[in-house]
């Protein structure tokens, strides 16, 4: 229940809070009084996305609080999955200039989405223009699901025909793919022969390159070996280190020191052994390479350079690349049967995506039929006396996995004996349209066991005995859920619990908006205006009088 709300610096409205009955509020006034920016606020409330226009001129901030007692059970239950406490309910909207803007439940600041999910549970708020729905057959579908409550299931629907549309492009791109294919593949054949006779070796460039060098200095190399070769063959050919560590053996044993110096001559004389052993091999395997070698060795040199500059990749990434390239090559082999396996997944996504349009289908036209019942029911407690209301359904011919289902929906009405159904736009007045949107409002409150239902002229277009039907069935709403309803019929106001009057004045040049608690002689008098303008008559005060001692007419 919305206890009251209390709006500061909304566009004309300075500093306005208004307190709700439990029931049934009314609130009156002249066009441009303020009325629309209660709804507005409410729907800010509701989780309309906010906008800085909305800030009274020269203003920073406007804030927009409700308080909410006597909560639903699945307000409570979504308030908990926000970790808020349920006992009471407070909502804040903060609209700046300057600072970003803010939602506060209970004092935690939350997101937009969870706001207008939140919303969803409080209430509904019926606009003006909502009423226009009925005249556009493409929205019948909309309103059925609201008041199906198949949002679960279109949920999964939507997934499933989104899958299969992926699936289906993925087969068609494919399949327009083939010559592109075998012309992929020819070339990625190419590729892994070219990188197979290459016979590649890791590291391979680099011992090129020192085996070019070494080929390029080929005689500068011969005589450095030569020379070195020559001189460590002199020193071993006089025995010296070897007649070194023979004499050190002698006293080894007198001294660790001496063992020492035994043991680090005898190394160096094993190591210099080896080392003019590997320099004769060395000058050894320099004489013997020729020109031709080298330039076998830069004909590989420069090949190998080529492969890397050509594909963008290194020796060792070549080697690599190698693997990718068979699989790839494996799977254009296979590519029949890539299609195959494809379309097979695509069919199997098509129909599960449309046995869950068929699940859908029949959630709708299980509630259709529970609708159209209640529908005509309630029109004829609106005055309207012969109705005849169907829900149309119609599958497309070829299954087509639609946007919202697999189903069009259309609204048909009749109102006059004999009468075929159209369309609503080619059968109701404004007076009839107000009241059929009535009638869907109070199934859909019901069917969403909702606490508050917020009419914003409703009664458009309606009189007489029909003025009193709409104002008997808003007062009988209310003794089920509160309702606050804005209205410019006396016979609607009248059976309110609680009246407002809205109107709008200048204080210093500047407009603002107040609110009029009507109660006594003041809300006869109000009741009076509105029967019968401001040459107000003893008869409409009379009138006036007896709405008010007949909350409920027969």
């Amino acid at each position: 229940m919305l206890d009251k709300i209390r709006i500061k610096n909304l566009a004309i409205i300075e500093d306005l809070e208004i307190e709700f009955n439990s029931n049934f509020t009314a609130l009156t006034g002249a066009t441009g009084a303020g009325k629309s920016l209660l709804i507005d606020s409410l729907k800010l409330i509701f989780g309309k996305r906010a906008d800085s226009d909305y800030i009274r001129h020269g203003k920073d901030d406007a804030v927009i609080t409700a308080y909410f007692s006597k909560l639903s059970k699945h307000v409570k239950q979504y308030l908990k999955t926000l970790e808020i406490n349920t006992e009471s309910l407070i909502i804040e909207r903060w609209i700046s200039r300057k600072d970003r803007n803010k939602i506060l439940i209970n004092n935690k600041q939350t997101s937009l989405q969870d706001l207008k999910d939140l919303g969803l549970l409080l209430g509904d708020i019926h606009e003006q223009h909502d009423t226009t729905k009925l005249l556009d057959v493409k929205t019948a579908l909309e309103m059925l699901d609201q008041f199906g409550k198949t949002n679960n299931i279109l949920n999964e629907y939507t997934i499933l025909r989104h899958r299969y549309y992926e699936l289906e492009a993925k087969f068609h791109n494919a399949k327009s793919q083939t010559i592109k294919t075998q012309e992929k593949l020819e070339d990625l054949k190419y590729r892994l022969d070219e990188i197979k006779k290459a016979n590649l070796v890791e590291n391979e460039l680099q011992l090129l390159q020192e085996k070019i060098m070494t080929l390029s200095h080929q005689k500068e190399i011969i005589e450095s070996l030569d020379e070195s070769y020559s001189n460590i063959n002199i020193i071993d050919n006089q025995n010296l280190l070897y007649n070194s560590f023979k004499a050190l053996e002698k006293i080894k044993s007198f001294s660790q020191s001496y063992e020492t110096l035994f043991q680090r001559i005898q190394s160096g004389y094993y190591e210099f052994e080896d080392l003019k052993q590997t320099l004769f091999l060395e000058l050894d395997s320099a004489k013997d390479a020729s020109i031709d070698e080298l330039e076998e060795l830069q004909e590989r040199f420069y090949f190998l350079k080529d492969l890397e500059n050509k594909y963008k990749l290194s020796i060792e990434q070549l080697i690599l690349s190698m693997e990718d390239l068979e699989e790839e090559i494996l799977k254009y082999e296979n590519f029949d049967l890539f299609i195959e396996k494809l379309e097979l997944e695509k069919e199997k996504a098509f129909k599960e995506a449309y046995l869950k349009g068929k699940q859908l289908s029949e959630r709708r036209r299980a509630i259709a039929i529970k609708l159209e019942k209640e529908f005509v029911e309630i029109l004829k407690r609106l005055d309207i006396s012969y109705v005849d209301f169907q829900i149309a359904f119609k599958e497309a011919e070829a299954k087509i996995l639609l946007e919202d289902g697999i189903d069009e929906v259309m609204f048909l009405i009749s109102l006059n004996k004999g009468e075929p159904l159209k369309p609503f736009y080619k059968v109701a007045s404004g007076g009839e349209l107000s009241r059929s949107m009535l009638a869907l409002k109070i199934m859909y409150g019901k069917i969403h066991e909702l606490d508050l239902m917020v009419f914003d002229e409703i009664d458009l277009g309606i009189s007489g005995d029909a003025a009193s039907k709409v104002a008997n069935e808003l007062f009988d709403l209310a003794q089920q859920r509160q309702v606050i309803t804005i209205t410019h019929l006396p016979q609607v106001a009248a059976k309110a619990s609680k009246h407002y009057n809205i109107e709008k004045r200048v204080e210093g040049n500047r407009t603002i908006t107040i609110i009029n608690d009507l109660i006594a002689d003041q809300r006869v008098y109000h009741l009076a205006y509105l029967l019968s303008g401001r040459n107000i008559t003893e008869g409409a005060i009379l009138h006036a009088k007896s709405l008010l001692d007949n909350k409920k007419s027969p």
